[in-house]
């Protein structure tokens, strides 16, 4: 009985070798390409990084980082035609990547649009344009001491109001803020300085607006919901009590592409690993290649606030 078992399965074993298929599966899209990363500003220079993208069956670099692009010519031009070449900047070691492509001395002016080109023998050629948004000033912040955050007694909560002028169209806006502060203490007869930087979380009051996947304690929002021209942003955050800060309030002016690449950016990075979440296609404006060219615009203001018992 025992025998007549084990030749069944011997012939069931040789049945299921014998069926099985190797089927060789065509992955589109994985040639190499050139990924650009740029933040255009109203100042007098911009650094473009370029590297080399990787398809999805190969593996990272050692040290984490994607293989860069050396001797490209990249080139940035106006929207009248003008055409001004970046310099290839290379201060990268084993261990750090800090090399990129830099033009300095031309003033990048709100309102006008430019165009980067990178080209590169064996990639294609890629572009990409970004009109660089108006400064929008904040017209006033209101801020409010709500009294001490429970579980607590260190800290209190402030809700601070941001008004501003919304132009007409669609807008993308990004908040942040951030507290400094400095004291001197003598120790045995020597003065040190003490210099403290806190990076606040800014929640907003109105739920629509916050989003908990975002990589940094900032507020990206668009004006879909504003009502009217005088618009305003009311959110919250904690101080430590009993220490005069310089509050910094940035209010910037940012491009469609750099809300859209933010958003799905930091929404991919916070659904990593989670088999239940649903994929997300990080927001691309690179022609024939990857990446992002974003722009932002931006004022500020410096508020002293000190909060005591």
């Amino acid at each position: 009985m025992k025998i007549k078992y084990f030749l069944l399965y011997l012939i069931s074993m040789v049945t299921l070798v014998s069926c099985e298929r190797f089927l060789e599966v065509e992955l589109p899209g994985q040639e190499p390409r050139m990924v650009l990363n740029a933040l255009l500003e109203p100042s007098d220079s911009l650094t473009v990084f370029l590297t080399k993208s990787k398809g999805v069956l190969e593996g990272r670099a050692s040290n984490g980082e994607f293989e860069l692009v050396e001797g490209a010519n990249v080139y940035l031009k106006d929207q009248e035609g003008r055409i001004y070449p970046l310099e290839y900047i290379n201060r990268s070691s084993p261990y750090e990547t800090n090399a990129y492509y830099y033009l300095s001395g031309h003033e990048f002016l709100a309102g006008q649009t430019y165009e980067i080109i990178a080209e590169k023998e064996g990639f294609p050629t890629i572009t990409s344009e970004q009109k660089l948004p108006d400064r929008i000033q904040l017209k006033s912040i209101d801020i409010i001491n709500l009294g001490p955050v429970d579980g607590n007694g260190n800290n209190n909560e402030l809700e601070i109001t941001v008004k501003f002028d919304d132009p007409p169209g669609s807008n993308f806006y990004e908040i942040s803020g951030s507290f400094f502060a400095s004291d001197t203490v003598i120790i045995e007869g020597i003065p040190y300085v003490n210099n403290y930087f806190l990076d606040p979380s800014l929640i907003p009051v109105n739920p629509v607006y916050k989003k908990d996947y975002l990589m940094r304690p900032v507020l990206l929002f668009s004006d879909n919901l504003f009502n009217g021209s005088v618009s305003e942003m009311v959110f919250r955050t904690t101080i430590p009590r009993n220490v005069e800060f310089q509050f910094t309030i940035k209010f910037s002016h940012i491009s469609e592409s750099y809300y859209r690449f933010y958003d799905t950016a930091d929404l991919q990075r916070s659904n990593r690993g989670d088999i239940l979440s649903q994929p997300v296609l990080v927001y691309n404006n690179i022609n024939n290649g990857m990446g992002i060219f974003k722009s932002r615009n931006t004022d500020q203001k410096v508020i002293k606030i000190r909060v005591g018992d």
